[in-house]
């Protein structure tokens, strides 16, 4: 029988509004859900932004927007997802 080969790949939530220091865990679908390979890379375009770990948990690190991709190591296909991050409020305003 023939692998199941990725053949799409979606990330959500798509838009991620984050005060410094906060996380947030994105979420992968893979299409088919029965494909062999789910692997998947995470890379963030400015670490000084935000990070994410290898399994998608974005953390805030300091105020700009950085975007997260997904790839799959089948097939290498991509999605996105923008991270805003602001400074926090000030509890005592």
């Amino acid at each position: 029988m023939p692998p199941v080969k990725v053949t799409g790949v979606t990330v959500a939530p798509k838009t991620n509004n984050l005060e410094v220091g906060a996380t947030r865990q994105l979420n992968v679908t893979i299409e088919p859900s029965n494909a062999d390979n789910q692997e998947v890379t995470f890379v963030s375009n400015d670490e000084a932004v935000a990070t994410v770990d290898s399994d998608g948990l974005v953390t805030a690190n300091s105020e700009g927007t950085a975007t997260i991709t997904v790839t799959t190591d089948d097939g290498g296909l991509t999605d996105t997802a923008s991270i805003n991050v602001t400074l926090p409020t000030d509890p005592e305003g």
